[in-house]
């Protein structure tokens, strides 16, 4: 219960520090927006072929194209809180100092990495459901109850994220300086993830990455409930291999910022923020 009552402590910090940046807040909206949706949508129907979208339909089985569009940033904004929510927030609070002050109370330090995720799953359901409205009114987007079928894939997604942030909060507690890495590794795991584009069009070099990754498998089972679209593999399959790998990231992601934390007493590193 300490541990519970720690993670929400720290959780309900994080979501009242970023509350008085209101620019910072609109951007969780707006920057999906222009970067990603929008794009998106409007490449799709360029290929359009009058109204219709044959080429998603023969790879997807679905011309649904705002639901493709939609479901897979989904999918992405869990990536992106994973990376920047959660492990960047690290070298936030490296920049400002706090890091050593936070770190000498009898808090667990994995409980820290617990708060932010659950300050960032917040504003995550909260910049979702206003991309959604938004796509609903203006874009066509449908949304069917059968994507409810897919809600446990998507809490493994979570839980698998939930380590790979471990794994890069320990490389961010490494290296000195972070924003270049996070920001490269967000874009490979997403694209790799098929969240703009199914992964069958990948290189077949790159193919085996994609098929390594959890969130791969979450976005399909997503997409095949939601839009009926033909997946890639076998459902049960998809949602067997989607348990292995979290049962394998979540403790990877635990052990390796173990040994960052112990890196870092040897080195003497923490005194430096």
């Amino acid at each position: 219960m300490g541990d519970i009552r720690a993670a929400l402590a720290v959780a309900r910090k994080d979501i009242r520090s970023f509350s008085r940046y209101r620019i910072a807040v609109a951007g969780t909206v707006f920057t999906p927006l222009y970067q990603f949706v929008i794009p998106a949508f409007l490449f799709g129907a360029a290929f359009a072929v009058n109204g219709r979208q044959p080429g998603l339909s023969a790879t997807l089985g679905t011309e649904d194209l705002p639901g493709f569009i939609f479901l897979g940033g989904l999918v992405g904004g869990l990536i992106a809180i994973a990376f920047w929510g959660i492990a960047f927030s690290l070298r936030s609070e490296m920049d400002m100092g706090t890091l050593e002050p936070s770190w000498l109370t009898p808090t667990r330090h994995e409980t820290f990495i617990i708060g932010r995720a659950l300050g960032g799953m917040f504003w995550f359901v909260l910049s979702q459901t206003v991309l959604f409205a938004f796509g609903i009114w203006f874009l066509g987007l449908r949304l069917r109850p059968e994507m409810l079928i897919a809600l446990p894939a998507v809490g493994l997604a979570i839980l698998a994220m939930v380590g790979i942030a471990y794994l890069l909060a320990a490389v961010v507690l490494i290296i000195r300086e972070a924003n270049f890495f996070v920001d490269t590794m967000q874009f490979v795991v997403g694209t790799m993830s098929g969240t703009a584009f199914p992964v069958t069009l990948l290189p077949g070099v790159l193919q085996p990455i994609a098929f390594a990754l959890p969130t791969t498998y979450a976005i399909d089972i997503l997409r095949s409930q939601a839009l009926g679209s033909r997946p890639l593999f076998d459902t049960g399959l998809e949602y067997l291999v989607l348990v292995i790998l979290t049962g394998l990231t979540y403790p990877l992601g635990r052990w390796a910022f173990a040994r960052a934390e112990l890196t870092m007493r040897r080195r003497g590193m923490l005194a430096q923020y």
